[in-house]
């Protein structure tokens, strides 16, 4: 992202991390922004109506599912999805994207912006505000389109205007970085959807509140199941379902919370999306927060088979957890995510995006290790139909 003048307060912080740094044309904005989150936030038609279209829009609960099949052999934890695959729509990005399409219009904005890697968020973005009648400018890096051929085409069947940005990486930070500048040219008319907790405050802060509600739900069937889980993994690129999850775990120190990130190839001096476990502290898209980087501070590119965790920025949130101990960190490489979501598919009837089929990898590592009468929960954050291309070999 092009450096500019910028500014920070101390709104937002996670430990050490977070904060806004940001041009100062953009403070004002953010500001506004805070207020009416904070104000719909604390309005109870806003949650009734925000509940309603969770329920009837985005199809909400979602189940938790076994899976005794999956595990390479006999043993070890038994293994729980939370299945935000069969939301409606974007996977579990339906979420913030409802909350922030709805909250757009209660500020009396008519269009909104965003960013999309695998496609879901602009999914998710382009349905939502379909519904809400605004419009929606979607950017997206011209390497991530040409492999999501099937989520370009529902992003615009929903009227999504689809911005394809072939500079930088030609990926999920270029795409981010365009969508940024579009919001601080039109935001007295257009909304920025963020899809993941990233960003200057209050995006962090917002869209893990939006997202809570995973974790919440995953709690109480956990209970209501009899389950005592001994850990969560959650694939993390933005972050959004891993805050999701975490985010009703945290103050439990029995649940162990594991974030999987891509190791890409796994080749020696390889590149990989591994910012929580080995980033430097730096600042990215607004905030505060660990990065993938060089020796003299220069953002490296991320990479990974899943378009939705190839992206060099963390959650300030997931940041500052990682630096305390409270989350632990595996990288999973490319092959192992994608015969874990073929192994899902052959055993079980399921089909997991490759984000999700690293969260499976690390999680039959661990759960093999584990008592029978222990679970463990993983994460699946939307379908694997947007990677059939991916997926599919010819025997």
């Amino acid at each position: 992202m092009t450096r500019i003048h910028a500014t920070q307060s101390r709104a937002g912080r996670y430990g050490s991390f977070g904060g806004q740094f940001v041009a100062p044309v953009l403070l004002p904005v953010l500001d506004r922004l805070d207020a009416a989150y904070r104000a719909a936030w604390s309005d109870p038609a806003f949650h009734a109506e925000l509940n309603v279209l969770f329920n009837r829009f985005v199809g909400r609960p979602t189940p938790l599912f076994d899976v005794p099949s999956f595990p390479a052999r006999t043993g070890g934890a038994r293994i729980v999805l939370k299945r935000d695959d069969l939301t409606f729509n974007g996977g579990n990005y339906a979420n913030s994207a409802v909350g922030q399409c709805l909250l757009a219009r209660r500020m009396g904005l008519s269009g909104v912006v965003t960013d999309t890697g695998s496609g879901q968020n602009g999914i998710a973005a382009a349905a939502a505000a379909a519904r809400f009648s605004m419009r929606c400018t979607i950017y997206m890096g011209a390497r991530d389109a040409a492999v999501q051929a099937a989520a370009v085409k529902k992003m615009r069947l929903f009227g999504a205007r689809l911005e394809i940005v072939d500079d930088a990486d030609r990926a999920l930070s270029a795409a981010t970085s365009a969508a940024i500048r579009h919001w601080m040219g039109h935001s007295e008319t257009d909304a920025y959807v963020a899809g993941a907790p990233i960003g200057p405050h209050p995006f962090p802060e917002m869209v893990a509140a939006f997202q809570s509600v995973i974790g919440k739900e995953t709690r109480l069937q956990l209970i209501e199941g009899g389950i005592f889980p001994a850990a969560l993994f959650s694939a993390v690129g933005g972050g959004s379902s891993t805050i999701g999850l975490f985010s009703s775990f945290v103050s439990d120190p029995a649940v162990r919370l594991i974030a999987v990130e891509a190791a890409g190839s796994g080749a020696p001096g390889a590149l990989d999306s591994a910012r929580l476990s080995h980033g430097q502290r730096g600042i990215f898209h607004g905030a505060e927060t660990l990065v993938l980087s060089d020796a003299e501070g220069q953002i490296l590119p991320a990479a990974s088979i899943a378009p939705g965790l190839a992206y060099p920025g963390s959650a300030p949130q997931l940041a500052d957890l990682v630096e305390r101990g409270r989350i632990e960190t595996m990288s999973v490489t490319d092959e192992e995510a994608q015969k874990a979501v073929r192994r899902l598919a052959e055993t079980e009837g399921v089909l997991l995006c490759l984000e999700a089929g690293h969260a499976l990898a690390a999680a039959s590592k661990i759960a093999r290790t584990m008592e029978p009468d222990e679970a463990v929960v993983i994460m699946a954050p939307s379908s694997g139909d947007k990677d059939i291309d991916i997926l599919w070999q010819e025997d």
